[in-house]
């Protein structure tokens, strides 16, 4: 049997984060992945992400402040950029609750933002065409994080410190004990003194074999990407990430992300119908209409051309708030599902968070959100 420090289940943004932290630490760290390193059967595969301080709660805009700079730590010592400033612009009707709240919240933090007009917003980008009636918020930190990048450069990096990295290797039993634990697959059993579960859409059916039934369902969230009719408009640096908070038109808010590495415009909806993680992730192309109905009315000539569409899948918890905790019988079982859908711009912070919680029991930053006890 092979003993490590520290066993790592599921190799994504918050996994490969994760055992990056712990093994820099000194640890022998064993990182298990049921698939492939940078799947796409999951949640943080991709060109792009969206990293930004608008947020509608303290918790999250203090994340974000943690985030920015060990983004650029990691960029660093990675030898590469995996964050570029794009600006951010987000427009909802003056009464949403959502967008309100998001204002007060920025506020309260001294986060900057700048309340502008339509005509405005068509002088700085000429792209958009929001009617007078909307309210108009932009804020220059919001970035865009390359996704799948990010998640290789936390695995060569943990790799680097001296972490084993174990792919196409589904674990097929977790066993605590109580100073430690095994983890069972079909070709070895390992042994550590501490775990941390970070398995996505997959992280009910392995918690509850543990005693814990998490409270998720995962949803397809489809990434759609366009040709636009003018694609230079709509390169990172000429075109910012938007959120556009429509709910009431749309069912959800809408968003975009400026084509990076050629990836073309990304338009979604943040959210989905429930999925089964293990069943297809055929793009349901009846949303392309959807998002074409969005681009005439808010971006002329931004969706002519669909370019392709792809299934990502949120792990949703009942209030889009995560789950970061251990397990409350063995101590040294740390868990997290973030994300509901917007969990991977914090992922290296929350790598450090679980690394932390594994090894020390305790983290410098406030879980009080995130506890089980809390939900």
């Amino acid at each position: 049997m092979s003993t490590f420090d520290v066993i790592v289940i599921g190799a994504g943004a918050m996994g490969s984060a994760a055992a990056y932290h712990a093994a820099k630490s000194g640890q022998r760290v064993l990182l298990l992945e049921q698939f492939e390193i940078d799947h796409q059967q999951g949640s943080s595969y991709g060109f792009s992400r969206i990293i930004r301080y608008v947020y509608d709660h303290p918790t999250y805009i203090k994340l974000a402040q943690a985030s920015y700079p060990a983004w650029r730590a990691l960029e660093e010592e990675a030898g590469e950029r995996l964050m570029i400033q794009s600006g951010g612009v987000t427009f909802s009707p003056p009464d949403d609750p959502d967008f309100v709240s998001t204002l007060n919240a920025m506020r309260d933090m001294s986060i900057p933002f700048e309340m502008i007009d339509s005509d405005e917003l068509a002088r700085r980008y000429p792209q958009f065409r929001v009617p007078p009636e909307m309210s108009i918020a932009t804020q220059d930190d919001t970035a865009v994080l390359r996704a799948s990048r990010c998640v290789l450069a936390h695995v060569r990096l943990a790799e680097k410190h001296g972490a084993v990295v174990k792919d196409n290797t589904p674990v097929i039993q977790v066993k605590p004990h109580a100073h430690g634990v095994e983890v069972v697959t079909a070709t070895e059993t390992y042994s550590a003194a501490r775990l941390i579960i970070t398995a996505g859409g997959w992280m009910r059916t392995m918690m509850h074999s543990l005693g814990i039934d998490l409270p998720l369902q995962p949803v397809a969230a489809q990434e759609n990407y366009f040709i636009p009719d003018n694609p230079a408009d709509y390169e990172i640096g000429r075109f910012p990430v938007f959120l556009a908070m429509l709910k009431r038109d749309y069912g959800y808010m809408m968003y975009g992300i400026p084509s990076v590495d050629s990836s073309g415009l990304k338009l979604s909806q943040h959210g989905g119908d429930p999925i089964d993680p293990t069943g297809s992730r055929e793009p349901d192309l009846s949303q392309i209409p959807k998002m074409r109905d969005f681009a005439a009315r808010y971006l002329p000539g931004a969706a002519q051309t669909h370019k392709q569409s792809r299934v990502c899948i949120y792990t949703m918890t009942p209030d889009e708030h995560f789950i970061i905790d251990q397990h409350p019988e063995y101590r040294h079982v740390v868990f997290a599902s973030p994300c509901s859908g917007h969990g991977f711009k914090f992922s290296t912070v929350i790598g450090k968070m679980l690394s932390d919680l594994a090894l020390e029991a305790e983290t410098a930053h406030d879980l009080s959100l995130f506890r089980l006890t809390g939900m």
